[in-house]
Order: C-alpha cells, then structure tokens, then sequence
C-alpha cells in the first residue's frame, strides 16, 4: 500500500519507507488525520517500522474519520486479518461508519463466526430489510433465507411470518441455483472444459439465470440485447433489466441514466411498463422469467409434464406452493423442504439433468452425446449417483 505525503522531496531516491514515515509522523503530531490514517497503516503492515498492533490501533482511533477507513478498521477485526479477531471492535468500528454496506459486513461477521452470534447477527439482518433502495437488503434476505433453511431462525409460524420464511427461502435457493447456471453460461459463451462455445446454449442458461436474480446474469443479459446478440421483444427490455440491476448495483445507475436521458415520454412510458411486467412476473411466476420461458405461468398439466428432477421445475413447483403453504403445513413442510433440497444439491442436479437432456436430445436440448457425458462426468465427480449410473450404463 502506497503512502502519500503532502510534500515534495526534490530528490526522489531519498524517498523511502522511513522517511514517509517520518513525515506522516510529524504532519499527524500536528493534527493531520489522514497523516494518523497513514501511519496506522504503517504500523499494521510494517512499512517503515516496526509493526505494532497497539500503535496501530492508536493512530487509527485518530486517523479512521471517513466511513471507508473505519470500514476497513472494522474488516481487520472481523476477520483476524491485520488484528487479532475481535468481534466486539469490529462491531463498535462497524456501526460507527453506518452504512448498510458495514452492516451487512458486521452481520455476516457474527454468522460465520466460530460458534455463530446469531442473537447479535440477525436483529442486524432484519433491521436492513428497511434499508429500502440499498442492494444490502437483498443479500440481507439471502443470509436470512440461509438460516431459515437451516432451521436457525424462523419469522414466526403465522401467514404472515411464512410468507416472510417462504420468500427468503426461494430466493437463496433461486441465487443460488442461478450462480451455477450462470457458471453453464460462461462455459457455453467462452468453450471450455471440453464444451464447445455455443450462444444459444449461454442465451439459455444466461437467461435462466437472470431469472433468478443474479447480478452478472443480468449485466450480461443486457449487454447482449445492446449489442443486438440477444432479442428484445419490446424493445425497452435492456431499459427494464438495467433498472432491476441498478436496484442491487449501484454501478449500473450510471448505465441507466444513459439509456433514459435521451428518451421521450412516450419511450419512457414504455420502459416503466416493462420493468413493471418484469416485476409482476415475479409476483405471480416467482421470477423473473422472459415471456417464452416454460416455467411462465405454466398449466397444472403442463408444469405435471416436466421432468420432475430438474431443480428449475422443482422451484417452480414449490413456488406454486407458496400460497397454501401459508395456513397448510404438509404445503408449507414440502416448500420449504423444496428450496434446502435445491440450495444444496444445485451442483449436482443442474449438471446431471443437462447432461441427461442433451444425451436424450430431450425438453429442447440439442443431442450430443459428447458433450452430454461431459456434463455427466461433471455430475458425478460431485457426487451424483444417478450421474454415476448413467455413465455407467454407457460404457457398459
């Protein structure tokens, strides 16, 4: 880490450690804090002196002013890196930069911790379900659905308590289900790993994954429809998906304005109507499935027809659940139960059903056979026993 002074040495070779230490050590002895900022990061990390973790914490009780630096203060407690772990310091300096963001680092902190504070992390946690507009609150209920489906906590047994249990669920199991299909998508867009590179195959699981809510899905989703790669049905679909994303990423506002700064009322109308068809899917579909996707508003029959082992149709079968799950327990139990089966078995079950569909040629997969025992392998390396007999079935 590079330290700045404000002054000029006129020769640079006299430039060392130890003299940038002097100076900050001089310029904070007469107040300068971010003089006292630099020099306890001197002393944490030895730079022109000796490292000395108590000096460092006293240069920092000085220097940390912006929320930024008692942020990264609040880090080296947390996690031991720097300081020695300490969750109480960690918890003073985390609080006192504010921000959801060093909340939801102070909440995940007691929940990793070893033994868990959960009495500590989750009153944090559902104090930044308020923080509306932040995309804390989402990771916020992430972390909450983990624990819901972990039986660590519950928001009570009521309609209303499982309605909260029930959407905190899917929506960990749907990231988390929609992080591996995005890691297929990468396969299929770049080749590798024995997979060819094949658009429509990323456009698939790229879309399935935006579905669910996940960031680099949605980022990239859009760039394909800015760059004609991808279809936009409405035309104002890339408009709709930057405003979801720019919801959770504060780095895709600035995209956004560029997109809505040079439109007309009448386009900007047609934009909102979008997003909110987005949005309503959501509600009623329990994602964010485009319009040709199968699992949107499918029959009874037609959801009855799908392989029932494929995680994609099994979400949507427990999200079908929801509503009489919250006064039927046997619905509520197979919901839930659901969503942790999903969460923790999405390696396994997303590989061995495409690796299945493209050996049948089935449910709208090309046949490849290669590429099928590819997935297969993948499958069983972690553990799938209907991979491992399927593999060996065809090399018997």
């Amino acid at each position: 880490m590079q330290y700045v002074v404000n002054a000029a040495d006129p020769d640079p070779s006299l430039i060392t450690p130890e003299s940038i230490f002097a100076a900050n050590q001089s310029l904070a002895a007469k107040g300068n804090t971010e003089a006292a900022w630099n020099l306890g990061l001197a002393y944490v990390q030895g730079f022109g002196v000796r490292q000395d973790q108590s000096l460092a914490e006293h240069w920092f009780e000085i220097g940390a002013t912006q929320a930024n630096e008692k942020n990264i203060v609040g880090g080296m407690y947390a996690s031991g890196l720097c300081f020695s772990r300490n969750l109480d310091a960690a918890d003073r300096w985390l609080r006192a930069a504010g921000r959801p963001v060093d909340l939801l680092e102070l909440a995940q902190a007691y929940k990793n911790a070893s033994p868990p504070v959960l009495e500590k992390a989750i009153p944090i946690y559902l104090g930044l379900l308020k923080a509306t507009g932040h995309p804390e609150v989402r990771r916020a209920q992430m972390d909450l659905g983990d624990l819901v489906l972990d039986g660590k906590y519950s928001a009570g047994n009521d309609a209303k308590g499982r309605a909260l249990n029930l959407e905190w669920a899917r929506r960990i199991a749907q990231v988390s289900l929609g992080e591996q299909e995005y890691s297929i998508a990468v396969d299929y867009g770049i080749g590798q790993y024995d997979v060819p590179k094949d658009p429509s195959m990323w456009l698939r699981y790229c879309r399935r994954a935006a579905a669910y809510d996940v960031d680099l899905a949605q980022h990239f989703y859009v760039e394909g429809m800015m760059e004609g790669t991808v279809p936009d049905p409405s035309g104002y679909e890339e408009v709709a998906w930057t405003r979801l994303a720019s919801e959770k990423r504060t780095d895709e506002l600035a995209l956004l304005k560029r997109m809505e700064s040079p439109m007309t009322a009448q386009q900007r109308s047609a934009a909102d109507a979008a997003y909110e068809e987005l949005v309503r899917t959501r509600q009623v579909d329990g994602a964010y499935y485009p319009e040709d996707d199968p699992l949107r508003d499918p029959t009874s029959a037609a959801l009855a027809a799908m392989p029932q082992d494929d995680p994609d149709v099994e979400l949507r079968k427990a999200f079908s659940l929801e509503k009489a799950a919250l006064t039927n327990d046997g619905a509520y139990r197979q919901a839930m139960d659901t969503y942790r089966m999903v969460r923790d078995r999405r390696e396994i079950d997303v590989r061995f059903v495409l690796g299945r569909n493209l050996l049948d040629g089935a449910n709208g997969f090309p046949k490849d056979p290669v590429v099928a025992q590819q997935w297969l392998r993948e499958a069983a390396k972690r553990g799938s026993k209907p991979a491992q007999d399927l593999l060996a079935t065809l090399t018997n």
